[in-house]
């Protein structure tokens, strides 16, 4: 009862986690209603569901999803029939039309009427031949081989396009090989490789992969305008959920093989790597299903809309589309449906009177327990409505669609060359889809000398996809002047695993100015061509692809740092990649460095020292407070290593004193948060009574004072802070140093690093925020920080876990473990793993890990270069 009060008074003060369990879900329009349409015992952990042309309702009973030892359900899954004879939004009748079926997911009919049934590992057709409901045999129609075992990760959705193909989504099999056989022989195979899109013939021939690059795709659906919409779930640390536009040979930028972070330099999963598209917006976690508000009834509002379930945030959103020439937008995102901890929502679909159906697995518990709920939403208002699109009536009028045919089609070479320089992704796909199909030497030829960076791009990309092992055109595309062609040269070359062009690599990173991204590319494409792993790869060493041993490159690393060969960007990012045990066996050659006219390697030098327990180094402290105070380093160098020590007790700080008056505002500045940082240590205390705050310039004196109760200084010292959201804005929208504020970010006392990443540095808790000025004004930025839990991206959720010894525990959570055990990440970075005996409860929490009243351990001055800095990352 103890941990009980605790966690309700953690969450939401007073209100009671059973009462929110228990509420039923609402919709967040009062134009629409939810009603019951059956439960258990009537149906219980539903998953798949279908409506036919006579509006009876098929819906998967699940009994094979990982059931408990003493379950005493079926011993195989069912699919259920309910009807609605009156026509009043319940129940009246129910039958089973299959049984025996194991480990079945989604259920959809084709446009003949006829039933299929994807399970983990096969598609079955539902054969009725009397048109009853009732099935009077089972065909399998595509079979998966793999040894992966877990459902979810496997085969998951289905759907029909109008001309009678088949599309199923399949997930990453865990990173273990696979093949997907169809009735013909005909197969999909891959081992590494990212969960894909395939399709085939009804009967299961002509099978094919339609697009790839993705993680566990739940459910896929064409919209009206027969446009394929897919929703998949994240890799673990990469994120967000995403709601998709499936193209024709697509490539949505993840790989089993890199590991499930999601953040391997070959891994793409917001279309910024080269050849990958971009997913059209990010969902709630654990997308289950998809569908297109056109085949309800609901209010004319809705005719642009599409509804996602978001199974483990028991809510439903609602996406606004928008679809232009140049392809289909998100214009908006709201809260359609939400409802307590106990409702979670999978599978939708209409019945032909433009009534939507939702499943509702209950429980948080993966195995089958005996819960279940099918809810009805239906439209009471007497405005307009949407007159309900049938699931095989011909598309409407699709712009994009329009505009993709003609270039997919087109003998226009300039229009190709126009669509590959073109603002909008996916027409840039199909040009290169073009291009490839053409396989034309000549054109190839003048794409690949043109000015045009992205023309350029297009012909790299159509060559790599009619000849994924050309080797003198992967030399050739190392060498280019971009930057972003050599990354997808190197990318290219990485994949081909032909160990010829090792010692090519190293083009690509010759240039004189060389981004972290493309180096931390250069190093993957490296590790992809060293001979024993492409050994391990092509023999299939481990199950797991993501579990093939790579080599290291800490040797590399030091090499590349140490040579003069290389640019001095390129050394110092080599410097950056130093693991501790190079800085530990590098530290006096790191040290050297710190004296380097290259300001980059310097930089980076002073930086990796950083990460040492310099109390353990008395040497290095006196060097670094020697670089301090010597005015004729860079500035920025000093600041660096005053940061530096700023962690650290030194033996004489009265020697540091002169530079708060340091002519280089930057130094002063920094001068003064170091001795703040000190405050703990009364001598360095001490040091400053001796000086008379207002000898110090206004910006140096607010940094060193703080908030006051920290220091004792009155309030006539320092200016007034803020204490509101409006007033903190209204100072920080403007100026601020970014340099200074990159020292903010990574100094103890703020902490931003210990969450997020920059660059490569810092932790996961957070979002990587090295590009967070492409997606989030200065406005927005100033607001995240000052409220952090008003917004925060999905993936990012905060979970409580309340354990039965009467502890709390906040963090990340990785995965909910069948039999209901958690594993998460705790807030001080720790990996926890609960068993389902230990947990007492557990729920989201409203608020974001982010703490609020970061602003408080921050002068103003601070602020406003934290946000500079942020500003800048792009």
């Amino acid at each position: 009862m103890r941990t009980r009060t605790a966690v309700i008074t953690f969450l939401v003060n007073s209100i009671s986690l059973i009462a929110l369990a228990q509420q039923p879900p609402v919709v967040h329009d009062d134009r629409l209603q939810v009603t019951l349409f059956t439960e258990d015992p009537e149906i219980v952990t539903p998953i798949g569901m279908a409506i036919d042309s006579q509006d009876r309702i098929f819906v998967i009973e699940s009994h094979t999803h990982h059931p408990p030892a003493n379950y005493s359900g079926p011993k195989g899954d069912r699919i259920k029939v309910f009807f609605d004879r009156d026509h009043d939004g319940k129940a009246d009748d129910s039958f089973v039309c299959a049984e025996g079926i194991n480990q079945a997911m989604s259920l959809a009919f084709s446009p003949d009427g006829e039933l299929y049934v994807v399970c983990a590992r096969n598609v079955l057709k539902i054969r009725d031949e009397d048109r009853d409901g009732r099935s009077e045999r089972v065909e399998t129609i595509l079979t998966l081989e793999t040894d992966e075992r877990y459902a979810h990760n496997s085969l998951l959705g289905i759907t029909f396009d109008r001309d009678g193909w088949m599309y199923v989504a399949r997930g990453n099999t865990g990173s273990k090989s696979y093949r997907f056989v169809g009735t013909d022989d005909s197969e999909v195979s891959g081992y590494g490789d990212g969960g894909n899109v395939v399709r085939c013939r009804p009967d299961g021939t002509q099978l094919e992969e339609f697009a790839t690059g993705f993680w566990n795709p739940f459910d896929l659906k064409f919209d009206h305008l027969g446009n394929l919409l897919l929703v998949d779930n994240d890799p673990d640390a990469r994120g967000p959920n995403r709601l998709v536009h499936v193209l024709k040979g697509g490539d949505y930028g993840y790989r089993s093989l890199y590991g499930g972070s999601g953040n391997h330099p070959f891994q793409g999963w917001d279309g910024s790597l080269p050849g990958t598209l971009p997913f059209l917006a990010g969902t709630g976690e654990a997308p289950c299903s998809v569908i297109d508000c056109r085949r309800s009834s609901f209010p004319l509002d809705y005719s642009e809309s599409v509804l996602v379930s978001v199974w483990n945030e028991n809510s439903i959103e609602r996406f606004t589309l928008k679809t232009e020439p140049d392809g289909l937008v998100v214009t908006d995102k709201s809260l359609f449906m939400s409802g307590g901890k106990d409702f979670r929502p999978v599978a939708l679909d209409c019945d032909s009177h433009g009534n939507m159906y939702l499943t509702d697995w209950v429980l948080v518990n993966y195995p089958n327990h005996g819960r279940g709920r099918i809810w009805r939403i239906s439209n009471i208002s007497t405005e307009p409505s949407i007159a309900p699109h049938q699931k095989f009536d011909p598309p409407l009028t699709n712009p994009w669609q329009a505009h993709a045919n003609e270039i997919s089609e087109t003998d226009d070479r300039e229009e190709i060359i126009q669509a590959l320089q073109s603002d909008s992704p996916m027409l840039r796909h199909v040009a290169v889809q073009r291009v490839a199909h053409l396989d034309e030497k000549s054109f190839d030829d003048r794409l690949s000398s043109d000015v045009s960076e992205s023309v350029r791009l297009g012909a790299l990309l159509a060559q790599r996809l009619r000849q994924p092992n050309d080797v003198p055109s992967i030399r050739r595309w190392l060498k280019d002047p971009s930057e972003k062609i050599r990354l997808a040269a190197l990318v290219w070359a990485g994949e081909s695993m032909n160990v010829e062009l090792l010692d090519d690599l190293e083009a690509a990173i010759t240039r004189q100015d060389v981004s972290t991204q493309l180096f931390a590319t250069y190093l993957a494409a490296v590790q992809n061509l060293d001979a024993k792993f492409i050994e391990a790869y092509q023999t299939r060493a481990s199950a797991k692809s993501s579990q093939l041993t790579r080599p290291s490159t800490a040797a590399l690393l030091v090499k590349v740092a140490r040579s003069p060969e290389f640019s001095e960007s390129v050394q110092a990012h080599a410097v950056r990649f130093f693991d501790l045990s190079s800085i530990k066996s590098e530290r006096d050659w790191l040290t050297q460095q710190l004296r380097s006219e290259h300001q980059q390697l310097a930089l980076a030098a002073v930086r990796k020292l950083a990460e040492l327990p310099l109390a353990q180094y008395p040497s290095l402290i006196e060097e670094l407070e020697g670089i301090c105070m010597d005015d004729s380093v860079p500035s920025e160098l000093r600041c660096e290593a005053l940061l530096a020590i700023s962690t650290v007790s030194v033996d004489n700080p009265e020697r540091l004193l002169p530079l708060l008056l340091d002519e280089n505002e930057s130094v002063a500045i920094e001068a003064a948060r170091t001795f703040r940082a000190w405050f703990d240590r009364l001598h360095a205390q001490e040091c400053l009574e001796r000086i008379d705050l207002q000898e110090l310039s206004p910006v140096v004196r607010e940094r060193i004072s703080g908030p006051r109760e920290e220091n004792g200084f009155s309030e006539t010292d320092v200016a007034a802070r803020p204490d509101n959201r409006e007033e903190w804005t209204k100072l920080t929208l403007l100026g601020g140093d970014a340099k200074r504020g990159r020292r903010v970010f990574f100094t103890e006392r703020v902490g931003c690093f210990k969450c997020h990443t920059v660059d490569g540095r810092g932790g996961i808790l957070g979002p990587d925020l090295s590009q967070v000025s492409l997606s989030k004004s200065r406005q927005q930025i100033i607001h995240s920080v000052l409220e952090p839990s008003a917004e925060f991206p999905p993936q990012y959720q905060a979970w409580m876990v309340a354990t039965t010894d009467g502890k709390i525990h906040r963090g990340l959570q990785l995965d909910h473990k069948s039999g209901g055990a958690i594993a998460m990440i705790s807030e001080s970075g720790d990996n926890l793993y609960f068993k389902s005996h230990e947990i007492e409860d557990y729920a989201a929490s409203p608020k974001s890990l982010m703490p609020d009243g970061l602003v408080q351990s921050m002068t103003v001055g601070e602020f406003q270069d934290l946000v500079a800095f942020l500003e800048n990352l792009k």
